[in-house]
């Protein structure tokens, strides 16, 4: 029999980044059924959580609470000073479940293209480069992506418009080994086993011929400036950083790869004209599934970059189904997080 959960209150902000260890189906916690829902409306993706952070008001409404990614809610504090994070969700995740947060954004590769041989060692380079940049965002803090996002324009409001933040955000969020993006590195990726942690909270069923014969497998170390000779789609946002090196000048960009609203990357899978996608794990491996595999995923990119914001409204500062919540990308990863911690 499944154990009932008790709901937590306020948790420290620190972010594990690690897959931790398999566990059984029974000791998996069952988030209780609200009497009502906790969120009460949705916006379309992350970046517009931010206004809302800022005006702590939707839609005319004073909203108690906002469920929202880092680098939007550092960017909104330096706005409104009255925003306090009242819980870290892959933290309350990895409580209830028995994992170290869950795996978030992913990086899935064209099977047609995991098959072509010929392009083996391009593959293998581009993967050894994009390793690198996500090892320097969890253990140098993202000095070279700061670096690479400074070189595509000095300017932090190009920056904001190509990658969804500037780079002084992106310090904030990753200096001093901060590590708040929850980016992982490819030796921490979760073994096959290991996902069957995530089967029950997120209905995440990977087997074998889901993940690419890339996935943690060797890599051809890159040349210095090695370009990328595919083509990418990405949400604006914080998986972003990972390809900062590959994104060229404000005025000579690199047309290959595309930032996109969260809204428009089923589109991407289903036309399949990307030779990889940047989406959330649980939902590009259905919409792989559903397009007759043509992708697989070969990387996780970040494991748990979500949080529960207080705004101030709420007077008696705790977190209740009755609050007026709002969140972001309804049955996208977030959001099926956030409800295997709370319910429906």
């Amino acid at each position: 029999m499944r154990k009932k959960i008790l709901l937590l209150a306020s948790l420290p902000t620190l972010l594990l980044t690690s897959c931790g260890g398999s566990s059984s189906s029974e000791d998996h916690i069952v988030p209780p059924i609200p009497a009502e829902p906790y969120i009460k409306a949705y916006v379309n993706g992350v970046a517009d959580t931010a206004p809302i952070m800022v005006s702590g008001k939707h839609e005319g409404k004073d909203v108690d609470y906002v469920v929202s990614s880092y680098p939007v809610i550092l960017n909104a504090m330096k706005k409104n000073p009255n925003l306090k994070i009242k819980e870290n969700i892959a933290k309350s995740f990895g409580s209830h479940y028995r994992t170290n947060g869950f795996p978030q954004a992913a990086l899935f590769i064209k099977t047609s293209l995991e098959d072509d041989s010929s392009k083996a060692n391009e593959v293998k380079s581009f993967l050894g480069q994009f390793d690198k940049n996500v090892a320097d965002l969890v253990d140098n803090s993202g000095a070279k992506a700061i670096q690479n996002m400074n070189a595509y324009s000095s300017e932090v409001t190009d920056q904001q418009k190509l990658f969804g933040f500037p780079s002084p955000i992106l310090k904030g969020c990753q200096g001093e080994g901060k590590n708040l993006l929850s980016f992982i590195k490819k030796d921490d990726n979760p073994s096959l086993e290991g996902f069957s942690d995530f089967k029950i909270p997120l209905g995440i069923d990977i087997n074998a011929s889901s993940l690419s014969t890339y996935y943690k497998g060797e890599t051809i170390e890159p040349a210095e400036g090695t370009a990328f000779p595919y083509k990418i789609s990405c949400p604006a946002g914080a998986p972003a950083a990972s390809l900062a090196s590959f994104v060229g000048t404000k005025e000579t960009p690199n047309s290959n790869i595309a930032f996109r609203q969260p809204t428009e990357m089923p589109a991407c899978f289903k036309k399949g004209q990307d030779d990889f996608i940047i989406f959330d794990s649980v939902n590009g491996l259905k919409l792989s599934k559903a397009n007759g595999g043509a992708y697989k995923l070969v990387r996780m990119v970040t494991f748990g970059n979500l949080y529960l914001v207080s705004t101030g409204h709420d007077q008696n500062d705790r977190f209740e189904n009755t609050d007026y919540t709002i969140s972001f990308g309804k049955g996208l990863l977030p959001d099926l997080a956030f409800k295997a911690v709370y319910g429906e």
